[in-house]
């Protein structure tokens, strides 16, 4: 407990339920969701679809997901690991072969499969009680509307510029004339609407099958990465409690 003498946040209390991230746009969509009849899982899902918009030096749909979950508050929890893997062919010979000694962060060779949205859609079948298109559409109407830029993303971004100067397609999303966007103004990510679009509509295979495949693995191959369309589909694996 605070000391209620000094400045501080106080313990939050609620009756039906609540949510927590790291982003007040995100937080507030949560308990929109759960206010229309979804659950904790509905409420996680839209949340942070609206967390890769909002504060994309967190998150984003090309990263990964890892999820514990207790199914209507039972004692049982469910642990999903949605992490992504390597391309098929970035084996250890191939990449020494091509002289990559390290993993460095700016390179292809840094880009996993992301797990992400294939973690979404088999949380989101097995757990969630609304569709996954509908849970995404709070984080499409801010990705095409826009945002505004917070203290901590504004932050990040300006900590990050050099790197995000370093590559045309980052500029061109995240800096205005060559700068980061002011704290407060409002920030539209276009392409990433899109991206969400495709994916309310067709699932899974919208991301992994189709055009947005297709486009990050040509821009991967660019790079110098080993990323293909190939997909290997693995089955779930076993929850772990």
């Amino acid at each position: 407990m605070r000391d209620l003498e000094l400045p501080g946040r106080s313990p939050v209390m609620a009756t039906n339920g609540m949510a927590a991230t790291s982003h007040p746009l995100s937080t507030q969509v949560a308990i929109d969701v759960i206010k229309a009849g979804g659950n904790a899982m509905d409420g996680a899902i839209a949340a942070c679809a609206v967390q890769c918009v909002v504060e994309p030096g967190s998150t984003g749909i090309g990263g990964d997901c890892f999820a514990l979950y207790a199914p209507e508050g039972k004692n049982k929890v469910i642990a999903f690991n949605g992490s992504g893997r390597a391309p098929a062919a970035a084996s250890y010979e191939k990449l020494r072969e091509l002289g990559v000694s390290e993993i460095e962060r700016k390179t292809a060779h840094s880009v996993i499969v992301p797990g992400a949205i294939d973690a979404w859609a088999q949380l989101n079948a097995d757990h969630g009680r609304m569709p996954l298109g509908e849970l995404l559409q709070p984080a499409i109407d801010y990705a095409r509307n826009g945002y505004p830029i917070s203290q901590r993303v504004h932050f990040d971004f300006v900590k990050a510029r050099e790197m995000v100067a370093s590559d045309e397609n980052l500029a061109a999303i995240f800096l205005k004339d060559g700068e980061v966007p002011a704290m407060g103004s409002l920030h539209r990510n276009p392409g990433l609407a899109k991206a969400l679009e495709v994916i309310a509509k067709e699932g899974r295979e919208g991301f992994y099958e189709g055009v947005l495949a297709q486009e990050m693995v040509d821009r991967l191959q660019e790079k110098g990465g080993l990323h293909t369309m190939r997909m290997v589909w693995m089955a779930p694996a076993p929850s772990a409690s």
